[in-house]
């Protein structure tokens, strides 16, 4: 009992002048010293610092774990303080003779592995953990593959599209279906619509967490993928980089972390994990505003982390491809074998055997397409579908339909995200100049490269303006801004539609800022423009959509107006330049009988890499009074 109080007396003097920090092992008869400056270092080391989560707090400069889970920390202050929980730790590891799996070596094995290989003289003894070993070799991860399914307008949860990683096995020709893939995403509550999820999704009000799961159930559980094309990033890390990481996604396990849309979100933490497996990695650093997938690629190529690529086409891709190549008689064949309870017999009679063939090939296309759109029954479909495979079976094989054709540039290709403008104009009967920052995304004016055609989002824009006559106002302010102009085709027919919510102004002298939302829905067509040797050297659209806009400010006669009306236009989408003129009439208002046109055209010129230069003119009407606006605008993207 004595020897023990000495002991004891001795650690506490040692701690009080913090000249060293004694760590006991089984033996209490032996001791190794770390001394207090060693172990400050540590605690700030990079690595120390990301495998906690730590970042640091924008105005109190402490460091703060993002991890919020009391279980991710041994230390009762370990979410704020790095140097205590690196103490609680130290002093956890050095426990021996534990059961297996119960000690912290098993609970925390990547922080294990890098303190006994930054404190070597310590002398740790590895505790058995069996669950671990065995949940390791079952994931036989010997490559990390970033996945990322590209941006699906028609989804707020994936309107930036979203990643993932792949943890590939040894053998290169084992199906990358049976690896074992690692997510990060809201644990939302299922009974949540869009509209609150998406608000949820702003203002954190969803825990995030870390799952893995073989890939072939998460390409089954996130069905957006199978008709949205996905790029396949292989990472250049090492195989003791590939075991950290092993060992990092074990530790996170039943935690969370706060989910937010715009930083916080699926991209970052995927980041901060690859951070914590190699001390080569600092990526998450430089998102401390915002995190949209397609950037944090862009990191990972900036840093050399990424190998190659590999392009995986959509079920809608390769519907639309082989549809593109049949003929329209096929086409329709195809489409009435699968709607159709015909016998495929029958309807196949007299039909040339090689078109047969194209016709049943684009068939289970089609019918894969519409079981993940969920547009028929699943038993009546899976029925179809296999009477096609059956008849398809019987016919010469071979591929009468080659592969989609690979784009000719990627997502992460595309401009940068955040856009800066500068510009002036007249408006009115003053000249005046503009000053634009938006956070993200890409507008349909936008340098089209990378981005899916007709789609716009656009998330906290900001417009300020100074007046000839030196006034600084706010001159708008969109919070979001969404329009889908998905086009119809043989074998698709969606709906286009917008939703927009801000802070505007009308052009006339003296307008005051109002608030307002507007809605509507429609169509929109693809012209056959743009092609020049088989080559797309642009997209043509018109579009009509039904509109409906909210606006609230004591400007209105009853301090609101909800007016509606129609909204149409052309659209071009081109290598150099991009082209919109539409025209909004509407007619119908309460609140305020005032009706209102506009009409506006604007031409966007892409010059260098991230730059474009952009001219636009509009015309309001109030009644029968009009006003005009020109203004000029020159924009960077970073």
């Amino acid at each position: 009992m004595g020897h023990q109080l000495k002991l004891i007396l001795i650690a506490a003097l040692l701690a009080m002048f913090s000249s060293s920090f004694v760590l006991a092992a089984s033996d209490t008869s032996q001791f190794k010293v770390v001394p207090a400056d060693e172990l400050r270092d540590l605690a700030l080391h990079q690595q120390w610092l990301h495998l906690l989560h730590y970042r640091q707090h924008p105005y109190t400069f402490r460091f703060i774990s993002q991890n919020d889970s009391p279980e991710f920390f041994l230390a009762e202050k370990g979410k704020t303080n790095a140097h205590e929980e690196l103490v609680a730790d130290l002093s956890a590891f050095l426990l021996t003779d534990q059961a297996d799996n119960a000690s912290a070596q098993c609970r925390f094995p990547a922080r294990y592995h890098w303190l006994k290989h930054r404190l070597p003289q310590v002398g740790f003894v590895d505790q058995p953990c069996s669950e671990f070993d065995e949940w390791r070799d079952e994931l036989n991860a010997h490559r990390l593959t970033l996945i990322f399914p590209a941006s699906h307008i028609n989804s707020p949860s994936s309107m930036y599209g979203h990643t993932l990683v792949r943890m590939d096995r040894e053998d290169p020709s084992s199906s990358k279906l049976l690896a074992y893939s690692v997510n990060f995403a809201a644990n939302a509550d299922p009974t949540d619509n869009e509209l609150v999820f998406s608000y949820k999704g702003l203002s954190g009000g969803y825990p995030g967490e870390v799952s893995v799961m073989p890939y072939y159930v998460k390409t089954n559980q996130y069905q957006h993928m199978e008709y949205r094309d996905t790029w396949e990033y292989e990472l250049d890390f090492g195989s003791a980089e590939v075991d950290q990481f092993v060992r990092h996604v074990w530790e996170l396990q039943d935690t969370a972390f706060d989910y937010f849309f715009f930083d916080e979100n699926c991209s970052y933490r995927l980041l901060t994990m690859l951070d914590a497996a190699s001390s080569r990695s600092d990526l998450a650093a430089d998102f401390k505003m915002k995190a949209v997938p397609v950037d944090t690629i862009r990191a990972l190529y900036s840093a050399g982390f990424v190998s190659r690529e590999v392009y995986r086409p959509s079920a809608a891709s390769v519907m639309e491809s082989n549809a593109a190549l049949a003929s329209e008689q096929e086409a329709d064949l195809a489409r009435t074998l699968v709607e159709s309870d015909i016998p495929i017999g029958d309807l196949l009679a007299g039909v040339p055997e090689e078109s047969q063939t194209r016709v049943l090939e684009l068939a289970y296309s089609y019918a894969r397409y519409l079981s993940v759109k969920k547009k028929q029954a699943n038993p009546v479909l899976r029925k179809r579908t296999l009477q096609i495979l059956s008849a398809r079976s019987k016919l010469p094989a071979g591929d009468v339909f080659p592969a989609p054709r690979k784009p000719e540039f990627r997502d992460d290709e595309g401009h940068g995200t955040a856009r800066l403008s500068v510009g002036g104009g007249y408006t009115g009967e003053q000249w005046h100049g503009d000053i634009n920052w938006r956070i993200a995304y890409h507008d349909v004016l936008d340098p089209s490269k990378g981005f899916s055609p007709g789609a716009q989002i656009e998330m906290g824009d900001f417009y300020a303006r100074v007046t000839e006559d030196g006034d600084v106002r706010l001159q708008k302010l969109t919070l979001v801004n969404v329009l889908s102009l998905s086009h119809k085709t043989r074998f698709q027919n969606p709906v286009a539609w917008t939703v927009s919510a801000g802070l505007d102004r009308f052009n006339h002298e003296g307008s005051e800022l109002y608030s307002r939302f507007n809605l509507g829905f429609g169509r929109a067509w693809q012209l056959p423009l743009g092609l020049r040797d088989g080559k797309r050297l642009g997209s043509a659209r018109l579009f009509a959509l039904g509109d409906l806009t909210a606006r609230a400010d004591n400007q209105f006669d009853d301090g609101y107006q909800i007016s509606a009306g129609v909204r149409a236009g052309w659209l071009w989408q081109g290598r150099l330049n991009q082209e919109m003129i539409q025209f909004r009439w509407q007619p119908a208002a309460l609140g305020d009988d005032t009706p209102r046109r506009e009409l506006t055209v604007e031409e966007a010129f892409n010059g260098f890499d991230n730059v474009q230069l952009r001219f636009g003119f509009s015309r309001q009407w109030a009644s029968s009074e009009a006003t005009n606006s020109w203004k000029l605008t020159y924009a960077w993207y970073f």
